[in-house]
């Protein structure tokens, strides 16, 4: 059983629960500032402070699964980026003592900061009929036929909702269905931006999966969720 929580998902298996975070982008407000761009630095303190607030919801789970692009820079690893990565893990292990991190395609160093920190980074992880990548590549393993949910990140889904004076933009989950399996796509995590809407853009997946098909899901206040309809019925 999958449930949304939040901008997370967390998944039932066989009586083990699996906390799903999407895209974290650690360091990109240090980004921005080294190529001259000035901006406050609270987008961890922010992403803690939610994860604070998903945790006094799920309580302890078994896993928890970061799905990528958790550092945000490619060539080097920022001090912003190794001090906000330790503040996210130790709050992590207060969740679950098992952490996973799928590598995403701004990961190139991130097995650096794992070894000294401690956890895990894959490429792609199954559990059960669960599999979990970050959405830029294609696993061969992950079309095996026990596999029946394929969870990614990624393409930071969001939605862009208007009425007759406004259009406003929401992250959200996209749900649908491709080869056979139920595909998952988990919004980002980080509060910088809210994403992009699938519709205006030609997502950069691995498969040519039509994405007005999908169910929306967007994300409300107070970890609360909404079922708005297929994608290609949203006005």
């Amino acid at each position: 059983m999958i449930e949304y929580i939040g901008k997370c998902i967390v998944v039932n298996e066989n009586g083990k629960k699996i906390l799903v975070i999407g895209d974290l982008h650690i360091g990109y407000e240090a980004s921005l500032n080294a190529s001259g761009i000035f901006v406050t630095r609270t987008l961890v303190e922010e992403s803690l402070k939610d994860i604070e607030e998903i945790y006094a919801k799920t309580g302890e789970v078994n896993k928890v699964i970061l799905l990528g692009d958790l550092k945000h820079t490619f060539g080097r690893i920022l001090k912003e980026e190794w001090d906000g990565i330790r503040e996210l893990i130790n709050l992590l292990r207060k969740i679950s003592k098992k952490i996973i991190v799928i590598k995403g395609n701004h990961d190139v160093l991130t097995d650096i900061i794992a070894d000294k920190i401690g956890f895990e980074v894959k490429e792609y992880y199954i559990e059960g009929e669960n599999a979990f990548i970050h959405g830029d590549k294609d696993f061969n393993e992950i079309w095996e036929k026990n596999v029946k949910n394929i969870i990614l990140g990624h393409i930071h889904p969001a939605v862009n909702i208007s009425d007759s004076t406004k259009t406003e933009k929401y992250k959200c989950f996209l749900e649908g269905e491709y080869k056979k399996k139920k595909i998952f796509v988990v919004p980002s995590f980080i509060s910088a931006n809210e994403g992009t809407d699938p519709r205006d853009f030609e997502a950069d997946l691995p498969w040519n999966v039509n994405l007005n098909k999908f169910k929306v899901i967007v994300i409300g206040e107070n970890l609360k969720n909404f079922d708005f309809g297929k994608l290609e019925n949203i006005k």
